[in-house]
């Protein structure tokens, strides 16, 4: 995505792929930055997106979370 910014990508132990980062949308007076959570789909057998994580996962995924939320809110 050409407007990505700072995109992180993490395996779970069951091999399911997380991707984090930021989106830089145009605004109407500054761009305005989103924080992104993609799950992509590997098997298109299935209808529902879900994720297990270990606890380890969890925390690993909410830090990587907050680190681009404040990036976001930092952002010029």
């Amino acid at each position: 995505m050409s407007n990505s910014i700072g995109h992180e990508t993490m395996r779970t132990s069951y091999g399911r792929t997380v991707e984090v980062g930021r989106l830089r949308l145009p605004g109407l007076t500054a761009p305005v930055d989103r924080v992104i959570l993609d799950v992509p789909r590997d098997n298109p057998e299935y209808d529902d997106l879900w994720l297990s994580l270990s606890p380890q996962e969890a925390r690993e995924l909410a830090a990587r979370l907050m680190r681009h939320a404040s990036e976001a809110e930092s952002a010029d």
